[in-house]
């Protein structure tokens, strides 16, 4: 996918313009985040650099939570059933809220004021991700 794109005359298909609209996802959930950090009041690592390191951090772990539904997508077992991601998506926005409270320190009140700011985005980057990694290749 990223080969076509970098090659001369490499036309966008359906994967690598997924993966480039979640690029931009993941860039505005981090401005998203400073937005939160800033509505919430927080004193404690609010420069960009602490905010991009704390997306990779919660970005990291629910990408770890969510990698069995992955792994099963390899090896198509895996379909994108709606009774097995919702329940992970409420398990990775409690661990993303007590993530940003331990990271920026702004309440647990605070932090589902965040949580709620930049859950879609994270779910829209989880959704399609699995959905680009759950597709068998041409082989």
């Amino acid at each position: 996918m990223l080969l076509n794109l970098l090659q001369m005359g490499g036309a966008l298909n359906e994967d690598t313009s997924l993966l480039i609209l979640m690029a931009a996802f993941a860039g505005v959930d981090i401005l998203l985040l400073r937005l939160g950090l800033g509505i919430t009041n927080a004193k404690k690592r609010t420069r960009m650099k602490w905010v991009a390191l704390s997306f990779l951090i919660q970005f990291g772990v629910i990408f770890i939570i969510s990698s069995p539904m992955f792994l099963l997508g390899f090896s198509g077992a895996f379909d994108g059933d709606p009774g097995i991601i919702i329940p992970i998506i409420i398990l990775c926005t409690f661990i993303d809220l007590n993530v940003i409270n331990v990271i920026h320190q702004v309440g647990l009140k605070r932090s589902l004021v965040v949580v709620l700011i930049i859950i879609l985005p994270i779910i829209f980057i989880m959704v399609n991700m699995g959905s680009v990694l759950s597709k068998p290749t041409g082989f």
